[in-house]
């Protein structure tokens, strides 16, 4: 992919990326650190870029597991005490963000191995939260069809999931 291509293809998505990222880290510095980090791993891999059908899912998950591995990375410098000096914090321990994590990672690869209808799918309604009249108009695939699709994609990804 030259650097015309990637400009075109990833540029647009800053506001859209900042957003998500926003949404996940809830602060505009670590926000603007993690999509800056995902659009430079974007470039890194930009030569395998032109094999990926949805380029905006993928960019879109590349920012959420820069996100989770953010959050889980983080000491947690906010734990409040009371008078006695115990500790009030009722965070998850660290092991929970990377389990959290892992699950995520694996959840991806099952969804990248999923048939390229069902992929699409699932991508476009789960992963970018696109409503299914949405995906109707970007697939040309009907109303009745789009369900299956995602029921067969969710069996599926339960189903692997649990092996």
């Amino acid at each position: 992919m030259d650097v015309v291509t990637f400009k075109e293809t990833f540029l647009p998505m800053n506001r859209l990326m900042y957003a998500e990222a926003l949404r996940l880290l809830r602060d505009s510095a670590d926000a603007e650190d993690a999509v800056q980090d995902t659009y430079a791993n974007l470039w890194e891999r930009r030569e395998k870029l032109d094999g990926i059908d949805n380029r905006r899912a993928y960019a879109m998950a590349m920012l959420r597991n820069r996100c989770l591995t953010l959050v889980t990375a983080q000491p947690d410098d906010a734990a409040s005490f009371d008078e006695s000096g115990t500790s009030t914090d009722t965070a998850p321990p660290p092991s929970d963000g990377i389990e959290a994590r892992d699950r995520l990672r694996r959840a991806l690869e099952i969804i990248d191995g999923l048939p390229e209808n069902q992929r699409r799918v699932i991508v476009l309604h789960d992963i970018e939260e696109q409503s299914n009249e949405e995906i109707q108009t970007q697939t040309g695939l009907s109303p009745d069809n789009i369900r299956q699709l995602l029921s067969r994609a969710r069996k599926a990804i339960r189903s692997r999931f649990s092996k």
